[in-house]
């Protein structure tokens, strides 16, 4: 959970209902954001439901961690740790996503020093961050569920955002026709 608050609380109170394992990974912001209470709501159900839920770092401000030095890196985690844990009792800990998928060695050697021992990408990428009215245009609902249908494979990991701007529409048809072909819904937890 990023920067955009969107259906974020529909998409995980949609997961608690449908039982979907799903592994969140926040940014310190939106739990520290004082003009929503949603990045704390969430936070929330995660703790209300650690049978369904992995809590993952997300960096504190979304900043690219190539651009930071070791220094900067620890403090990015050591804030968001810091921002969650009034919230939730789960530590993001060893799970940490790059913003926008950017590492490099010397930030992966720092982001292991901090005790995350999983920097998480992802395999099928749905773009749902994209508004539709966008240059180049975001992904519709439609188009969601069928990249992930037809890219989906035994292990993969399905980036969707909470704040994502067609994902809640899309939500029950990817799970709906991820199960239908087999596929078991895990959290890192489960996975690793």
């Amino acid at each position: 959970m990023g920067g955009r608050v969107g259906d974020a609380l529909a998409i995980v109170n949609w997961l608690v209902e449908h039982d979907v394992q799903a592994t969140i990974f926040m940014t310190g912001w939106m739990a520290d954001n004082p003009n929503t209470d949603a990045g704390r709501i969430v936070l929330g159900i995660v703790d209300a439901h650690p049978e369904l839920f992995t809590l993952g770092n997300h960096s504190y401000t979304h900043t690219d961690f190539r651009d930071l030095n070791p220094a900067e890196i620890a403090d990015e985690l050591a804030r968001t740790e810091a921002a969650l844990a009034p919230h939730c009792s789960q530590n993001p800990r060893p799970f940490f996503r790059p913003p926008n998928g950017g590492y490099d060695t010397e930030a992966l050697v720092a982001i292991g020093a901090n005790h995350y021992r999983y920097t998480v990408l992802w395999d099928v990428d749905t773009i749902d961050w994209r508004p539709i009215k966008n240059d180049p245009p975001g992904p519709t609902a439609d188009q969601i569920v069928a990249k992930v249908l037809a890219d989906a494979r035994g292990g993969s990991i399905v980036l969707m955002h909470l704040g994502g701007y067609e994902t809640f529409e899309a939500l029950p048809r990817v799970v709906d026709g991820l199960r239908s072909r087999g596929f078991d819904l895990v959290n890192l937890d489960a996975m690793l």
